[in-house]
């Protein structure tokens, strides 16, 4: 009975571990693609312009800017974030090779579900 009760938590808590390490990841694939289309839009007006032959602006020059530093950071401290969550979760509770890629694949599958 004990034993059953046991693995019941361990099988709670893997699912919470799925499910938080899949919203990370869907966090970090949907700033990629912010990133991507931020970028887009950058290189549009640069092209743009210098289709006219007119320079960015001081002003455009600094939005620039800032637009790349805020995504540096966030892309920064996001993984960040998601190192030290799977280094914490492997040291503890996935130390085996079978382990991490069961733990992997089920995150996979969870994508499916939480990251559309």
């Amino acid at each position: 009975m004990g034993l059953l009760s046991c693995e019941k938590n361990n099988r709670g808590q893997f699912e919470k571990d799925v499910q938080l390490m899949a919203n990370l990841e869907c966090e970090a694939r949907q700033l990629k693609e912010e990133r991507f289309n931020a970028a887009n839009e950058i290189r549009f007006m640069e092209d743009s312009l210098a289709k006219h032959h007119l320079p960015l602006s001081p002003a455009q020059s600094q939005h620039i800017d800032s637009v790349k530093t805020v995504y540096t950071l966030r892309t920064g401290q996001l993984a960040e974030k998601i190192t030290k969550t799977m280094d914490s979760l492997f040291a503890v509770s996935y130390k085996t090779t079978e382990q991490r890629q069961a733990f992997d694949a089920a995150i996979e599958t969870k994508l499916l579900e939480v990251c559309k």
